[in-house]
């Protein structure tokens, strides 16, 4: 069973990415306000949670470049937008939170800076390839949009990323620490 437990955030990883699809397919009518909708940040805001409650663990870099692979092959067909963030934001979350208060504010902040970077950079790399004509006020009014539904998916993934991540660290086994 300890084998299981090393790879216990991996699954909980796919879990949040399936997740994310259904929400992207069956919520998209409702992350709306008028024009301007919302994108479903579950996975992005799953990994950079698991990089601000454990902040020693290398081998979430890992497990984050094996989730960016997995989801832009579900999510787009090439391997691209989630291979580069999630690593990159996964680093960068364990780094600050080596500086923050470990309080639910500060960890809001990060979260909420990062979702909106992912949906800049998301919008930048579409409308560089030709996946996406959006103009920039209507990438500004979606951002304020999505501020509103990262905070709501903050909130209710908060407490079970953070579980999860101190009690599951990817490939760690605690039973080495246990007396």
């Amino acid at each position: 069973m300890s084998i299981f437990r090393k790879w216990v955030l991996a699954i909980a990883m796919f879990v949040a990415l399936i997740i994310d699809g259904i929400c992207s397919f069956y919520l998209h009518q409702f992350m709306n306000y008028g024009s301007f909708g919302a994108a479903s940040v579950i996975l992005p805001i799953s990994m950079m949670l698991i990089g601000l409650f454990d902040d020693t663990n290398e081998n979430e870099i890992w497990l984050a470049i094996g989730t960016g692979i997995v989801a832009d092959v579900y999510f787009y067909g090439i391997i691209g937008i989630y291979t580069v963030f999630l690593p990159v934001s996964c680093w960068l979350c364990q780094r600050i939170a080596r500086f923050l208060p470990e309080v639910f504010w500060a960890r809001l902040i990060v979260i909420l800076l990062g979702t909106t970077v992912f949906i800049a950079y998301s919008w930048l790399i579409f409308k560089a390839v030709g996946f996406a004509d959006v103009s920039m006020h209507a990438l500004l009014l979606s951002l304020l949009v999505n501020l509103g539904w990262s905070t709501l998916v903050f909130t209710l993934l908060y407490w079970i990323w953070g579980n999860l991540a101190q009690d599951y660290p990817f490939l760690i086994d605690l039973n080495a620490y246990r007396v």
